[in-house]
């Protein structure tokens, strides 16, 4: 055979993965639903009027509607999504917030942030639900293409749960560059 006769193969070949990675077409299908909720919810600029999670916990007995930084994943919990469901945890990621911290740094063993850290301001529970408020069947993993880390910013209809920790219906999603 050629040159020219196995090039292209082999070109081919190399391009299958970027192929499957790009259109998300390997693996594991997405069911035509939660197709159709990511595009309903991804945004393509980012909301304005961000606050911390701490800010939005206080603000939301009066006004649900809330923006938040966040960084996905947080250091207290392994998985940063359920399997079974579309709820994720998210860290603080507003940027002049003293939550946003990087993943070295551990706040229960600093001298400076022991005491003045609360947990509940350090994180909040994020809700992909239908259009009946019942959270999607499906890992927010599959919904939305999001690793531990990821900065993004999402906006809701927030509320306090009985542990105190700010839990946001998601109305918006904005997955930063990079």
């Amino acid at each position: 055979m050629s040159r020219r006769r196995t090039a292209l193969p082999t070109m081919l070949l190399l391009a299958l993965p970027v192929a499957c990675v790009a259109l998300g077409g390997c693996g594991e299908s997405v069911p035509p639903e939660v197709l159709t909720v990511r595009e309903q919810l991804l945004l393509e600029q980012e909301p304005q009027g961000a606050v911390t999670i701490e800010q939005a916990r206080r603000q939301v007995a009066d006004n649900p509607e809330v923006t938040l930084i966040v960084k996905v994943g947080n250091r207290n919990f392994e998985d940063w999504s359920a399997e079974d469901q579309a709820t994720f945890y998210v860290s603080e990621g507003y940027p002049e917030s003293d939550y946003n911290i990087g993943p070295d740094h551990d706040p229960s063993t600093c001298p400076f942030c022991r005491w003045k850290w609360k947990e509940e301001d350090s994180y909040a529970v994020i809700q992909v639900v239908d259009q009946q408020g019942e959270v999607l069947p499906h890992s927010a993993g599959t919904v939305f293409d999001l690793a531990p880390g990821k900065v993004v910013t999402v906006t809701g209809d927030g509320s306090v749960d009985a542990h105190g920790f700010l839990v946001v219906q998601l109305s918006g999603l904005f997955a930063h560059p990079g």
